[in-house]
């Protein structure tokens, strides 16, 4: 019988990196990381991390340097608990833009294509029909959803979103989370024999549904609640001209293949509000930082000093064989020029 395995992302999923990393010193654990491995693990699954690492193709790093972070990963997982061991790391170092040539190409592998999960699948004899996806980007989704995998949406308040994350979303997620607790929670849900985590007990309170695995049960008081099933696109998620016709493809594709969606409960909308809110909070925060850094009233002060200073000169030169006249104009124009240092130097201090 195929095993089903989780297909985890690697960077800002497992470990904290929001750009490129090819320092295994530079490898710090996602809160939560290495339990979650780990009780995904003793449910039975396979763990294979999947990721995109294009800085191999772009010449920042070799593949050799990949294979050191992850290693170093490993590493750390097992430190914080044994049993937190990863099967296979899949990687793609090809972009068809790279700067190597050896690179250069337009990858299966490289995800929004299900091609290293489909690599891995066949490596290692996996059953994707019961296996899961989790990431942080709409790119991990994708390559989940066409490789048959269910998916789950991760992101943590406490992690910039990276530039993968803030790509416009083409299918729904079938859950949104943001804890690897919480996804753990998801996937023994949905797991047959797998044991959920023992909580303490919640208030009392008005009579639930059971648990289901088409309607997962809302948490009473909960501050990490952040499941959500089959939840609706937000226009900020609305793809580009050309992602539009991706979109209507993979319509196409899910209407044949997927079931009907469920009813999105409270808790489910709130999950989702949360992780939107967040994204737009540190965009707005990255837009004020890029605006402080680069502009001040400071400096456009002196940059109007600056060319009356200059034109004074000019008209300086026009009275040079005038000393009467054209002294006067020179001290104001060493005047204004005294002026515009004055103000760069206060901008400098603001910063």
């Amino acid at each position: 019988m195929k095993r089903p395995a989780i297909f985890f992302d690697r960077d800002n999923t497992l470990i904290r990196n929001d750009g490129y990393l090819g320092d295994p010193a530079g490898v710090v654990l996602v809160d939560g990381a290495a339990d979650a491995v780990a009780r995904l693990r003793s449910f039975g699954y396979a763990i294979v991390t999947f990721s995109n690492q294009s800085g191999v193709g772009r010449g920042m790093f070799t593949e050799d340097a990949v294979r050191a972070v992850n290693a170093k990963m490993d590493e750390l997982l097992v430190q914080q608990n044994a049993g937190a061991i990863i099967d296979a790391h899949e990687f793609c170092p090809y972009h068809p833009d790279a700067t190597v040539e050896a690179y250069r190409q337009d990858s299966d592998l490289r995800k929004p294509k299900p091609g290293m999960i489909l690599k891995a699948a066949e490596e290692m004899g996996l059953n994707l029909s019961q296996s899961w996806v989790i990431g942080d980007a709409p790119r991990d989704i994708e390559a989940g959803r066409a490789a048959g995998c269910k998916t789950i949406l991760f992101h943590d308040s406490k992690l910039p979103p990276s530039e993968a994350a803030r790509e416009a979303a083409i299918g729904e997620p079938d859950y949104a989370v943001t804890s690897l607790r919480r996804a753990v929670e998801v996937v023994a849900r949905q797991t047959p024999g797998a044991m959920p985590e023992p909580s303490a007990p919640a208030p009392a309170a008005k009579p639930q549904a059971a648990d289901s695995e088409t309607s997962p049960a809302p948490q009473v008081n909960d501050d990490e609640a952040a499941v959500s099933r089959k939840i609706e696109p937000t226009s900020h998620q609305r793809a580009s001209s050309s992602s539009v016709i991706r979109a209507a493809v993979e319509a196409r594709r899910s209407t044949a293949t997927s079931p009907a969606p469920t009813q999105t409960t409270g808790t489910v909308q709130n999950a989702r509000l949360d992780i939107i809110a967040q994204q737009i909070l540190d965009e707005l925060r990255r837009h004020r930082h890029v605006a402080e850094g680069d502009f001040s009233v400071s400096k456009l002060l002196a940059g109007i000093m600056q060319v009356l200073a200059g034109a004074i000169l000019f008209l300086s030169f026009l009275y040079r064989s005038e000393p009467a006249t054209m002294q006067p104009i020179m001290l104001l124009a060493i005047f204004l020029q005294v002026f515009t240092v004055a103000l760069l130097i206060m901008g400098q201090q603001k910063q």
